[in-house]
């Protein structure tokens, strides 16, 4: 079925032309099936590393469901055509939506013992029939093949339905690629989602989601670890598009 799915292309990214709604009801069905997916919530930060690194743009694509997290890939949508069916799908929303599914389990990859804690405490505070099987706090450092094989057999022992890589980008999704097809389960990346539902961190007020300015309360909060991403980040995204659109433009013309 992901196949049949619209998609939007940008550098060298597949992303689904789906909103959050149908995101949760595409991984709900795989998660059951145990089918191999990886989800990755792709942004502008995303796709400039993956137009930079196509070795990225290939961990996102390895069996992979991208979902557009952010305002301006639904711009991009429609600058090509596209209607507009692009989400946003957020990745706390997302994480909202399928942790109200009552016949999931679930782990939870990422984050420190103490805010993993946290995090159990809220969801379970906010969905009482929640199933967590298991949670795994791996250090801040690059990943080892022995790691990564242990935590194939953390996931597997407690066989869940879904796990949430919270590693933040791009490790995450390169985790994600180098798990699929080791573990019964879906993967999905959701970065900050684990501190936005727990309370670490405030989430941008609803007034500004949807808007394509949520990245400025996140700047504003954070803005030493965050200036990079989002002010020359977004500048990077702005000629990415250009040229994406000046390249297709170009071919259809020479479709003539």
């Amino acid at each position: 079925m992901l196949t049949e799915l619209p998609e939007t292309t940008l550098a060298g990214v597949n992303i689904a032309n789906v909103n959050v709604t149908q995101a949760t009801t595409l991984l709900v069905e795989a998660a059951v099936a145990r089918r191999p997916l990886g989800v990755h919530l792709c942004n502008a930060y995303t796709l400039v590393l993956a137009s930079q690194r196509p070795e990225y743009a290939t961990a996102l694509n390895y069996k992979a469901l991208n979902l557009p997290d952010g305002v301006p890939l639904t711009w991009f949508s429609r600058l090509q055509g596209g209607g507009g069916g692009l989400g946003p799908v957020r990745g706390p929303s997302l994480m909202r939506h399928v942790l109200a599914v009552d016949e999931l389990r679930h782990f939870m990859l990422g984050g420190t013992p103490e805010s993993n804690e946290r995090l159990l405490k809220s969801v379970r505070r906010h969905n009482p029939g929640v199933r967590v099987v298991g949670t795994l706090a791996p250090p801040f450092a690059a990943v080892t093949a022995a790691e990564l094989d242990d935590w194939v057999s953390a996931i597997q022992a407690c066989t869940p339905h879904v796990v949430w890589v919270g590693l933040g980008t791009p490790k995450q999704d390169e985790v994600i690629a180098a798990l699929v097809d080791r573990v019964d389960s879906v993967l999905v990346g959701v970065g900050a989602a684990f501190d936005f539902l727990s309370g670490a961190k405030k989430e941008a007020p609803s007034a500004l989601r949807g808007t394509g300015l949520e990245w400025m309360h996140r700047l504003s909060t954070e803005p030493r670890r965050l200036w990079r991403r989002y002010l020359i980040g977004n500048v990077s995204f702005a000629f990415l598009v250009a040229r994406e659109l000046r390249l297709q433009r170009h071919d259809r013309r020479r479709g003539r």
